[in-house]
């Protein structure tokens, strides 16, 4: 079973989208990212904690998703070097979102995907992400923020792909754009 939501070209949400807080993570949010492991990803405590200690520097980013206390999901941005063996490019890199299954399709895949790009468009002018070619639900939603494809590999910046491929994308940033502007985009 793939760990990303099934695609629907024809789902429109829920029936109201969830109000998030869109944050960077904290020490305070230790025990419900470690909880996920229950649910989606697996890492430990000690893991969670040294995330939160990188993210802290200029390159890495780790947000989360708080609703109502609770975390509904996190994302990630950091800079990665070009890759010595499969030759990924270097520059800043959408580097994964996960959200729990009850919080899908209520918008928080776009909230945390404005996030980093804002985040991302202070340090660069441009953008990198990869996917599962079969993951055609991230590589829409990305599609709609100007990411064209560059190349597909079975192995990109050293992941591999189940199933076999993967895609990796690029977007210009326009440092004059605003988050409405580029939220906004068909």
């Amino acid at each position: 079973m793939p760990g990303f939501a099934h695609f629907d070209p024809t789902a429109k949400g829920l029936a109201a989208p969830v109000s998030a807080v869109i944050r960077g993570a904290t020490h305070d949010d230790l025990d419900p990212l470690a909880a996920f492991k229950l649910a989606v990803v697996t890492r430990s405590r000690d893991d969670w904690a040294d995330m939160i200690d990188k993210s802290l520097e200029d390159d890495r980013l780790l947000l989360v998703a708080d609703v109502e206390g609770e975390i509904a999901g996190f994302a990630q941005a950091h800079f990665l070097e070009q890759h010595s063996v499969d030759h990924g490019p270097e520059g800043f890199y959408l580097t994964g979102v996960t959200v729990l299954s009850n919080y899908r399709r209520a918008g928080l895949g776009r909230s945390f995907t404005v996030a980093r790009l804002d985040w991302i468009r202070q340090r660069a002018d441009e953008v990198w992400y990869f996917a599962n070619a079969d993951n055609r639900t991230s590589i829409q939603l990305h599609l709609e923020f100007g990411f064209e494809e560059v190349r597909r590999a079975q192995v990109l910046h050293g992941v591999t792909f189940d199933g076999g491929e993967g895609i990796l994308f690029r977007a210009s940033l326009d440092s004059g754009a605003s988050r409405e502007e580029v939220h906004a985009r068909p």
